[in-house]
């Protein structure tokens, strides 16, 4: 820069080029690390873990590791944005090697602004080993109108024996030398092995073509005949006499179902009751009293399987009524069939 006099007292400043270079180049460096900043900023406001899935599916247990006849919670909870049509799915049938012992569910209600519902169970084991509950999964469109779906894993538990080994190393004696006793053996004694050797070979063989004899039969049995044979054990099991009428109406559900998938071929068991329903109504191979029938027992026990107290006598003998009467009906036609035949 040069400075030139124009009067007494007063100084005026021209920029050279070389001036004009280093502030133009001073006010692009600024400039420069102004943007670098912001655009830091965007992307931390707009990286992973901001916005979180529109569905959340998530799956639980109380612990992963309990002995035998100790109680596990099993929960299933689901969280998605407001406007999203989903539900929970159905889980209590893709529990394997457990006794359910309470069950129930909460929602949906409306959590941080997103709609929230819980299914929980009540289990245990009878015997130690290693158990699997199944991933679950649910299918929603999301606000763009896209399908999408969640899941969860599966969930291992270990059962333990609470049978502790007894004693220790100083339980352990020194043995004493074996000592070689001569004796003979009489042949009426080897005659009465054989024979026992003889007639227990026998009786195993006639316990195993009875066992081969009733699993054919069983095979062979019409589904009617299996889902009353079902009801036969379950209430063989004493439940209607402890007045456990909720647990009984669960496992009802249960046997209803894999008769319809065994009857109708409608995958009943693996399904939601909202899935049943809207697949009914694309079912063109179910007249319309089969899927009136279906749906009136569902729409009457999934109510009381999810209710927070036990269901009214009067109640569940009327579902155990309905289901008779629904496999008494297609029992019939299926004579009728057979006759014509």
């Amino acid at each position: 820069m040069s400075c030139h006099k124009l009067s007494p007292g007063k100084r005026a400043w021209r920029l050279t080029p070389g001036a004009v270079r280093i502030l133009l180049g001073l006010f692009l460096t600024a400039w420069l690390a102004f943007s670098c900043s912001s655009a830091k900023g965007r992307r931390q406001e707009t990286g992973p873990g901001r916005s979180p899935e529109p569905v959340k599916l998530m799956a639980e247990v109380s612990r992963a590791e309990a002995g035998v006849s100790d109680p596990i919670e099993f929960q299933v909870t689901l969280e998605a944005e407001p406007g999203i049509e989903v539900s929970l799915p159905e889980a209590g049938s893709g529990i394997q090697g457990f006794r359910i012992l309470d069950m129930g569910r909460d929602g949906p209600t409306l959590k941080e602004g997103r709609n929230w519902s819980r299914e929980w169970y009540k289990i245990e084991a009878d015997v130690a080993g290693s158990y699997i509950l199944p991933g679950l999964e649910v299918s929603y469109r999301d606000a763009a109108g896209n399908a999408r779906t969640t899941a969860t894993s599966q969930i291992y538990v270990e059962i333990k024996s609470t049978l502790s080994p007894q004693g220790g190393e100083t339980d352990i004696r020194d043995i004493k030398p074996l000592e070689i006793v001569k004796r003979e053996i009489p042949w009426k004694w080897i005659a009465a092995g054989c024979g026992m050797l003889l007639a227990l070979g026998s009786l195993v063989g006639v316990l195993l073509l009875r066992r081969r004899r009733k699993a054919k039969a069983k095979v062979l049995l019409p589904p009617e005949e299996l889902a009353r044979r079902e009801l036969q054990g379950l209430e063989a099991t004493g439940i209607l006499e402890e007045e456990r009428y909720r647990e009984y109406v669960f496992n009802l559900s249960l046997i209803f179902r894999r008769y319809v998938e065994r009857r109708f071929g409608v995958p009943a068991a693996e399904q939601t009751s909202e899935e049943i329903l809207a697949g009914l109504g694309q079912a063109g191979y179910l007249d319309e009293n089969r899927k009136t029938g279906i749906r009136t027992f569902l729409q009457a026990s999934d109510p009381i399987k999810y209710r927070g107290m036990e269901p009214e006598s009067q109640e569940t003998s009327g579902l155990r009524e309905q289901l008779l009467s629904f496999l008494e009906q297609h029992l019939e036609e299926a004579q009728r069939q057979h006759v014509q035949v």
